[in-house]
């Protein structure tokens, strides 16, 4: 298990228990921050599913510790192969979030780097992230020399 440490901060892959038991009020925090249609996208994440990729090895989980052990920060990511392009194994961003209290600093980058550095052990040739627009981490991404690839756009129906 991968582990990757600043002065402040302790990155290391988590399990999907690990994180519902750590992590479930920056869930809400992240949920509260980022969802746009709240009463189509209500935060009952399928933790069946989540355990059955992490069983498959298509999960990659990191999380971000403070110095009392405290889930601070998570990035959640799909590997597999891509559909269209089956040689190629590509990590796609499920989640990424710092709570708000830590943003100030880098830890941030310092979680995408890991991803890309754990993601690369895994076999993924590429990394895709998904950015809202205008926001800091959008912003990042280009600077970080991530291009876009699609945009997403949402509706309820």
């Amino acid at each position: 298990m991968a582990t990757y440490n600043s002065r402040m901060y302790q990155i290391r892959e988590a399990s999907v228990c690990e994180m519902l038991d750590a992590a479930g009020e920056l869930f809400v925090a992240h949920w509260n921050e980022v969802a746009l249609n709240k009463r189509a996208m209500v935060l009952r994440p399928d933790v069946a599913r989540y355990e059955a990729m992490e069983e498959a090895g298509d999960l990659l989980v990191l999380a971000a510790f403070d110095a009392e052990q405290r889930v601070v920060g998570y990035s959640v990511n799909f590997i597999a192969r891509h559909l269209h392009y089956a040689d190629l194994c590509v990590a796609s961003n499920d989640l990424l979030f710092v709570d708000q209290a830590h943003r100030r600093g880098r830890l941030g980058l310092q979680l995408i780097r890991a991803t890309e550095a754990r993601a690369k052990e895994l076999g993924a040739r590429m990394v895709l992230w998904h950015a809202k627009p205008d926001t800091a981490l959008a912003e990042l991404m280009h600077r970080l020399g991530y291009g876009v690839q699609d945009i997403v756009f949402s509706r309820e129906i």
